[in-house]
């Protein structure tokens, strides 16, 4: 395989919490993403996955650990270099209300990259390139000259996009960018970052707390709890193959209108990261945990070449749990959707 375009390893970030206490926001994370793939970072909010995004391309400095871009250490970079990555990693936030400021014009809002890093020529060409952006993110260009406050929800999530793109990024990081909008509108945002990852060849990183949105995007899947990563794979792995308790737990909270099973709730609340508890985080609210999850943290137990979980479940030692049947169900329905496909059948 080819190097990474980023590679994140053994990447913390603490945040001071008073006195000599620290709350554990990413703790010893590792991930990479190739190019034109698209990473899903998926967990329940407070887990630490919009951090680790924002740490790992440099927004918020690191505690410990490394991420590379192209083999450069993002947090060493410094004046052309660090302009230079600016350009080419850019991020579409969750709210685009609060992303782009009321006061400016949309020419001047999708142009502000350019501006900063001189990517025009003159005044005509500027104006050329916000038309062609708006244009290739399905937005109309004779709005150009409006203000904000004059386009939908959806249709300033697509202004946003348009910002990110106007430095032709080779890495676009998308946190949580359908999450304020209509349903409706949510399925055309996905359709637009998927066409633009294919035209553009981008390797995304895709934030978002519902495995459902990454189920029919992502390449390959990180599930976070507390700070972890838990399981990584394929989607493939995740979906059909999902080795941890809390990959099942999520799983079985997704809506599903094939079936009128009732959705199984995740009991209790993630633990507070200044008090992290000694062994598995998920200990407390997983049913199938044992003596030893609530004393020794779980190592990352390779299942294949591309699938790993943090489980005692898959120690050698461990008693033999099975799948809960409401996954199972779920799978047997999306390899028939899928005309056995899945899974190599």
């Amino acid at each position: 395989m080819s190097q990474p375009i980023l590679q994140v390893e053994h990447l913390k970030k603490y945040f001071p919490a008073g006195g000599r206490k620290v709350l554990r926001a990413v703790d010893d994370v590792s991930f990479s993403v190739q190019e034109g793939e698209i990473l899903g970072i998926v967990g329940e909010s407070g887990c630490g996955k919009t951090t680790c995004g924002r740490t790992a391309i440099g927004l918020y400095s690191k505690t410990d650990g490394v991420s590379l871009y192209r083999g450069e250490d993002i947090h060493r970079m410094r004046g052309a270099k660090r302009r230079a990555f600016c350009c080419q990693v850019q991020t579409v936030f969750q709210d685009p209300y609060a992303s782009l400021d009321p006061k400016n014009k949309v020419i001047d809002l999708i142009a502000e990259g350019m501006d900063i890093h001189h990517l025009y020529a003159s005044q005509a060409e500027r104006r050329e390139k916000v038309q062609a952006l708006m244009e290739q993110v399905g937005l109309n260009p004779s709005g150009i000259d409006r203000y904000p406050y004059e386009f939908s929800g959806g249709m300033r999530q697509r202004i946003v996009i348009a910002i990110a793109l106007a430095a032709n990024p080779d890495i676009l990081i998308c946190d949580e960018p359908t999450t304020a909008l209509d349903v409706t509108i949510q399925s055309q945002i996905l359709e637009l970052i998927n066409k633009l990852k294919r035209e553009r060849q981008l390797s995304v990183i895709f934030i978002t707390h519902d495995l459902g949105v990454v189920a029919n995007m992502a390449d390959r899947v990180a599930v976070m709890y507390a700070g972890k990563i838990v399981e990584y794979g394929t989607a493939e792995d995740i979906f059909y193959r999902a080795a941890h308790p809390y990959t099942w737990a999520l799983m079985s909270s997704m809506p599903d209108l094939d079936t009128n099973e009732k959705l199984e709730a995740i009991p209790g609340t993630p633990p507070n990261m200044i008090y992290p508890p000694v062994g598995d985080a998920f200990a407390a609210r997983n049913k199938y945990a044992m003596q030893i999850d609530f004393e020794q943290q779980p190592p990352m137990f390779q299942i294949s070449d591309t699938h790993y979980a943090a489980t005692w479940l898959l120690h050698p030692d461990a008693p033999k749990v099975e799948m809960p049947k409401i996954i199972v169900d779920r799978i047997r329905r999306m390899k028939e959707k899928n005309g056995g496909a899945a899974d190599g059948e």
